[in-house]
Protein backbone atom coordinates (compact mmCIF):
# COMPACT_ATOMS: atom_id res chain seq x y z
CA UNK A 1 0.00 0.00 0.00
CA UNK A 2 3.06 2.30 0.06
CA UNK A 3 2.90 5.89 -0.58
CA UNK A 4 -0.08 5.68 -2.71
CA UNK A 5 -2.97 8.02 -1.11
CA UNK A 6 -6.27 5.97 -2.49
CA UNK A 7 -8.27 8.78 -1.30
CA UNK A 8 -6.65 11.77 -3.90
CA UNK A 9 -6.59 8.57 -6.42
CA UNK A 10 -10.72 8.72 -6.38
CA UNK A 11 -10.68 12.65 -5.21
CA UNK A 12 -12.61 11.49 -2.18
CA UNK A 13 -11.57 12.28 1.70
CA UNK A 14 -10.65 10.14 4.52
CA UNK A 15 -14.30 10.51 5.46
CA UNK A 16 -16.04 8.98 2.60
CA UNK A 17 -18.75 6.14 2.64
CA UNK A 18 -19.25 3.12 0.36
CA UNK A 19 -21.85 5.13 -2.09
CA UNK A 20 -19.01 7.71 -2.14
CA UNK A 21 -16.11 5.22 -2.66
CA UNK A 22 -18.25 3.69 -5.77
CA UNK A 23 -19.47 6.28 -7.05
CA UNK A 24 -15.91 7.63 -7.22
CA UNK A 25 -14.69 4.87 -8.48
CA UNK A 26 -17.50 5.01 -11.27
CA UNK A 27 -16.84 8.46 -12.21
CA UNK A 28 -13.28 7.98 -12.70
CA UNK A 29 -13.39 4.80 -14.54
CA UNK A 30 -15.44 6.76 -17.29
CA UNK A 31 -13.29 9.57 -17.32
CA UNK A 32 -10.07 7.21 -18.24
CA UNK A 33 -9.48 7.67 -22.07
CA UNK A 34 -8.06 4.76 -23.78
CA UNK A 35 -6.80 1.37 -22.23
CA UNK A 36 -4.53 2.89 -19.41
CA UNK A 37 -3.90 -0.64 -17.44
CA UNK A 38 -2.00 0.67 -15.06
CA UNK A 39 -4.63 3.53 -14.06
CA UNK A 40 -7.01 0.86 -13.99
CA UNK A 41 -5.25 -1.16 -11.76
CA UNK A 42 -4.84 1.92 -9.41
CA UNK A 43 -8.19 2.53 -9.50
CA UNK A 44 -9.10 -0.83 -8.58
CA UNK A 45 -7.07 -1.39 -5.73
CA UNK A 46 -8.30 2.16 -4.48
CA UNK A 47 -11.80 1.01 -4.69
CA UNK A 48 -11.06 -2.52 -2.79
CA UNK A 49 -8.79 -1.31 -0.29
CA UNK A 50 -11.17 1.53 0.96
CA UNK A 51 -14.85 -0.35 0.91
CA UNK A 52 -13.28 -3.42 2.63
CA UNK A 53 -13.61 -1.39 6.23
CA UNK A 54 -10.55 -4.15 8.14
CA UNK A 55 -7.91 -3.19 4.73
CA UNK A 56 -8.91 0.34 4.95
CA UNK A 57 -8.94 0.67 8.26
CA UNK A 58 -5.41 -0.91 8.15
CA UNK A 59 -4.63 1.34 5.69
CA UNK A 60 -5.87 4.49 7.50
CA UNK A 61 -3.76 3.19 10.18
CA UNK A 62 -0.57 2.98 8.47
CA UNK A 63 -0.96 6.36 5.77
CA UNK A 64 -3.29 9.04 7.96
CA UNK A 65 -0.10 11.07 9.22
CA UNK A 66 1.83 10.69 6.28
CA UNK A 67 2.46 14.02 4.42
CA UNK A 68 0.69 12.52 1.04
CA UNK A 69 -2.60 12.15 3.42
CA UNK A 70 -2.32 14.82 4.78
CA UNK A 71 -1.81 16.97 2.16
CA UNK A 72 -4.66 15.90 0.25
CA UNK A 73 -7.13 16.32 3.28
CA UNK A 74 -5.65 19.47 3.52
CA UNK A 75 -6.35 20.65 0.13
CA UNK A 76 -9.73 19.04 0.11
CA UNK A 77 -11.03 21.13 3.35
CA UNK A 78 -9.58 23.94 2.05
CA UNK A 79 -11.12 23.60 -0.91
CA UNK A 80 -14.81 23.09 1.27
CA UNK A 81 -14.90 25.22 3.74
CA UNK A 82 -13.72 28.23 5.45
CA UNK A 83 -10.29 28.62 6.76
CA UNK A 84 -10.99 28.50 10.61
CA UNK A 85 -13.70 25.73 10.94
CA UNK A 86 -11.51 23.49 8.58
CA UNK A 87 -8.34 24.02 11.15
CA UNK A 88 -10.78 23.18 13.95
CA UNK A 89 -12.42 20.52 11.37
CA UNK A 90 -8.18 19.12 11.12
CA UNK A 91 -7.78 19.37 14.59
CA UNK A 92 -10.62 17.48 16.46
CA UNK A 93 -9.75 14.81 13.57
CA UNK A 94 -6.17 14.42 14.74
CA UNK A 95 -7.03 14.36 18.09
CA UNK A 96 -9.26 11.22 16.93
CA UNK A 97 -6.79 9.54 14.74
CA UNK A 98 -3.67 10.09 17.92
CA UNK A 99 -6.04 8.70 20.06
CA UNK A 100 -6.51 5.71 17.83
CA UNK A 101 -3.35 5.12 17.44
CA UNK A 102 -2.29 5.68 21.43
CA UNK A 103 -5.34 2.40 21.68
CA UNK A 104 -3.96 0.20 19.15
CA UNK A 105 -0.48 0.91 20.57
CA UNK A 106 -1.66 0.13 24.39
CA UNK A 107 -4.93 -1.92 24.43
CA UNK A 108 -4.46 -2.92 27.68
Amino acid sequence: MGDVDYYAVLGIGPEAGCGEIEDAYQRAVAETLGPDPSRARMLGKARAVLLDPATRADYDARCVGSAVIEETVAAILQAHQPRLSARRFIQAKWSLVLTALRLREDPS
